[in-house]
């Protein structure tokens, strides 16, 4: 299920959000990183912002690792109900 903004922040043309972006959402709020670099936040004071963040800062410390030397796990918290999926990288 998409964020309700996420229509109106994709590029005309350029496909489904979840095909060229990574982020982090809350059920109001969401921030995007863009494959050209761009980070894209519903505002400046957005809590996803601020996750969003911190995992591209643990990335620049840990020396910019590519994402094959990471494992995958796609979790559902049932719990949260059809939104309620996570995608957990470890190294």
């Amino acid at each position: 299920m998409a964020h309700r903004n996420a229509d109106a922040a994709r590029p005309a043309g350029r496909g489904p959000v979840w095909a060229y972006w990574i982020g982090h959402s809350t059920p109001t709020k969401a921030a995007v990183l863009q494959q050209d670099g761009t980070i894209i936040a519903v505002s400046p004071d957005s809590p996803s912002l601020a996750v969003l963040r911190n995992w591209l800062t643990i990335w620049e410390d840990a020396g910019r690792p590519a994402p094959k030397t990471y494992t995958s796990t796609f979790t559902h918290d049932e719990e949260s109900g059809p939104t309620g999926w996570s995608l957990r990288l470890a190294s």
